[in-house]
């Protein structure tokens, strides 16, 4: 495999991992960012986020003078043949895509593009099905506004979505399930493939809007499973069945498969919320009503105070009480607040009058950052403790939102007296009985 001069714009999860990955096969990367300090962090090899992994990955890659770093898009563009964007499309209020930081991202690669270039421009982003061929449009508009000759031969627009999970990221991009690559010309397809030909993943090039659709409906299913599974765990509280069991019962078939079938307190995170979201929206925009996308969302929505009604059946008054708190990252192995189901089940709390003590194995920063205001307004009542025991002490109660390892194994003698809410059914309730109070998510 011959090495390609690749830019990478954006350095989040997303844009890093591959930018890193991308620099340890062998090609030649720059990664770009309008945040400084971001940038000078990277060039020492300080990863600025929590993903296990990317910091060996990252040094390799800068020992072998295979990335760099810049804020300079005339240098990103200039130095490279194939451009991906991997910068955020959050949530609008209406839960559209915000393209905004796509859009300026595509302005500023269209300002360097010059007579002489052809440049790949490949969407890692997650974009609403229909922006590639509306980039192709609105880059070549830029370029015959700057009098560039024959604009439509100077690029060419690639969609190749992320399947990146958070905490396993660097695993996935080293050993991808497949790389999907959507192009309205096959050779130009065929290029971006090559990119990941060190890996031999299977392979899927499709046209642009198809590829689109792949991304939004993977993550749309998955949160559909999730969904489903904690909607079926509801049911079996009420019926004496154990949803665990459940679970595995239908996992065994291979239609079906385990995964995404684990019962709990709700998803989070960068992806499966806003995706679930911008597809509904963009149902919708066609004239379709997707009932049951809308569902998962308002069932999710609910989910996540779980926890908080179970509690009140032990402590029907909340005030003045005290409820630890396991967990604030909306999953195990990342310091991602985004969407964590922490965030409104501990607002929730608060607001019913309960002192919080909060404890994240990674996410304290990012949490005290999310909680600025609650910190503010509700002074000693939300306290983030260094230690899952300083948490318990005083507790009455105790709510596990996320299934860090470190809370599997605990000391059983600390939780006696105790009121626990497994939010993630990761404790066997027979043994649990033996201490404390104990409740979990679909079993009795």
């Amino acid at each position: 495999m011959s090495s390609k001069r690749i830019a990478v714009i954006g350095t989040g999860y997303v844009g890093l991992v591959s930018g890193a990955c991308f620099a340890y096969l062998g090609h030649k990367v720059i990664g770009l960012d309008i945040d400084e300090k971001k940038i000078e962090l990277l060039r020492k090899g300080e990863v600025p986020i929590y993903e296990p992994g990317l910091d060996r990955i990252l040094r390799r890659a800068l020992e072998r003078g295979n990335i760099e770093f810049t804020t300079d898009y005339e240098y990103a563009v200039k130095n490279s043949d194939f451009i991906f964007i991997a910068v955020g499309t959050p949530s609008k209020e209406d839960g559209s895509a915000d393209l905004s930081y796509v859009e300026s991202a595509y302005k500023s690669i269209a300002e360097y593009i010059g007579n002489e270039d052809f440049k790949i421009i490949v969407n890692k982003s997650t974009v609403p099905v229909g922006t590639g061929r509306w980039a192709k449009e609105f880059i070549k508009s830029l370029l015959e506004k700057r009098g560039i000759k024959n604009p439509e031969e100077r690029f060419e627009i690639v969609s190749n979505p992320e399947f990146l999970r958070e905490g396993k990221a660097v695993e996935d991009f080293m050993k991808p399930d497949r790389v999907v690559v959507g192009a309205d010309n096959r050779d130009i397809a065929g290029m971006v493939a090559s990119l990941y030909e060190k890996l031999q993943p299977a392979m899927l090039i499709t046209d642009l809007p198809t590829a689109e659709m792949i991304k939004y409906a993977s993550n749309s299913f998955l949160a559909t499973k999730i969904s489903f599974i904690n909607e079926i765990a509801n049911i079996c509280e009420k019926l004496g069945a154990d949803v665990t069991v459940v679970a595995r019962g239908m996992g065994l078939d291979h239609r079906i498969s385990p995964y995404f079938l684990n019962a709990g307190c709700g998803f989070g995170g960068s992806c499966f919320p806003k995706d679930v979201k911008a597809l509904i929206h963009t149902a919708k925009s066609v004239g379709e009503e997707p009932k049951l996308l809308s569902s998962v969302m308002k069932v999710n929505e609910k989910q996540k105070l779980r926890p908080i009604e179970k509690l009140l059946k032990h402590i029907p008054e909340l005030k003045d009480k005290t409820i630890a708190v396991w967990g604030l990252a909306f999953k195990p192995e990342t310091d991602d607040m985004r969407e964590a189901p922490s965030i409104p089940l501990v607002r929730k709390l608060l607001s019913l009058g309960a002192k919080v003590k909060a404890y994240d194995p990674v996410a304290m920063e990012n949490a005290k950052k999310v909680f600025k205001e609650e910190i503010k307004t509700f002074g000693e009542k939300l306290l983030f403790v260094d230690d899952k025991y300083e948490a318990l002490e005083g507790a009455d109660a105790l709510i596990l939102i996320t299934e860090w390892n470190e809370f599997k194994e605990v000391e059983f003698d600390k939780l006696k007296g105790k009121v626990i809410i497994d939010g993630r059914n990761i404790w066997e309730p027979s043994v649990m009985r033996q201490f404390c109070v104990y409740e979990s998510i679909g079993r009795v």
